[in-house]
């Protein structure tokens, strides 16, 4: 087998590379080829190209890097030892049969859109079909999708990257999934969220999404209100009037850069008004904000809008206009409690 293309009426179809479709908010389902396996995966994560079992793929900042292309006695890229070798545990979708075929075109069991070409009865070549295209094994060709008899096959992650590594679910800030045993799990970062770039749970002001789990029954008894998020101090979610029951799938939304979002006020309001006790450097411009800490004497040092520390002023109070630390009483609301 072969990383090598060869595409069916070459010159009507172009040949395309490394192109992956998978439904964003579950990453289990192959619709389009137009996303790239990687946008899942931290980056330095190893896996097998999921159009060609002779190719191995490192990613990088969400994107595909060929690293390793096996040809030869060895052949197929194997996704645990992340080499090449002669064969594989589980040959069910990189396996095909090239006798009596030679010179012909045969199904990719992996996809709708892929093939292989037979050179000789042990040498096959990948080849992929354009977007909207699948290959037709009775015309030999790329026909179109919604011509086809093809259906729509299911991508296996678990069949790409090795066992144990973490990879992003979209659907939700702190959930992931891991592969035990060959098998999709879902989990969940508890009290943080997921960082898709890193690979592990870190503090949540330091993921950006926003794709927030909704609280359970966080819009019971509340009708066309704003609902602070529970992560951030910029979130907020809309309860809609609901006929019957009550909003279970309210609308996310952020107020603007250097306002936080206050539930009394139902409004974006200045930050030392609010009493958000998240991380209070969200999207600031300050290199110092207030403390949640009671007392008004703690302040955070903010480093591109993310919280690196708290530090204390001992007897004196913390003055977030002035930026110091001062003898005069403060009482902000976040810490006047």
């Amino acid at each position: 087998m072969s990383g090598n293309f060869k595409t069916p009426n070459s010159s009507a179809l172009a040949v395309v590379l490394l192109m992956l479709g998978v439904v964003l908010m579950r990453p289990s389902s192959v619709v389009a080829r137009e996303h790239d396996p990687c946008q899942f995966f931290p980056n330095n994560t190893v896996i097998r190209d999921p159009d060609d079992c002779s190719r191995g793929l490192t990613c990088i900042n969400f994107e595909s890097v060929v690293t390793k292309n096996c040809t030869g006695s060895k052949a197929f890229f194997d996704k645990d030892k992340k080499d090449c070798v002669a064969s594989l545990s589980d040959h069910s979708l990189c396996q095909i049969s090239c006798v009596n075929a030679t010179g012909t075109f045969v199904q990719d069991p992996k996809t709708c859109y892929g093939y292989y070409y037979c050179q000789d009865e042990s040498w096959a070549r990948h080849g992929t079909c354009p977007d909207t295209y699948h290959f037709d094994f009775a015309t030999q060709s790329c026909i179109y999708s919604h011509v086809s008899n093809c259906t729509v096959k299911e991508l296996n992650f678990c069949a790409i990257v090795k066992d144990g590594e973490k990879f992003n679910d979209p659907s939700s800030c702190e959930k992931y999934f891991v592969c035990k045993k060959g098998k999709l799990n879902n989990e969940s970062c508890k009290d943080t969220y997921y960082d898709a770039v890193k690979g592990e749970c870190v503090q949540k002001s330091k993921v950006d999404c926003a794709n927030h789990p909704v609280p359970d029954k966080l819009c019971n008894k509340k009708s066309n209100v704003y609902v602070a998020d529970g992560a951030t101090c910029r979130g907020r979610f809309y309860c809609r009037a609901m006929a019957t029951n009550y909003d279970t799938n309210p609308t996310w939304s952020q107020c603007p850069e250097n306002r936080f979002f206050s539930e009394k006020h139902q409004a974006c309001v200045e930050p030392l008004l609010s009493d958000c006790t998240h991380d209070r450097c969200e999207s600031r411009n300050k290199t110092f904000v207030v403390s949640p800490t009671k007392g008004c004497r703690h302040y955070l040092h903010c480093v591109n809008g993310i919280s690196e520390g708290e530090y204390p002023c001992g007897n004196y109070f913390f003055d977030e206009e002035a930026q110091a630390c001062t003898t005069r009483i403060i009482e902000y609301p976040v810490c006047a409690a």
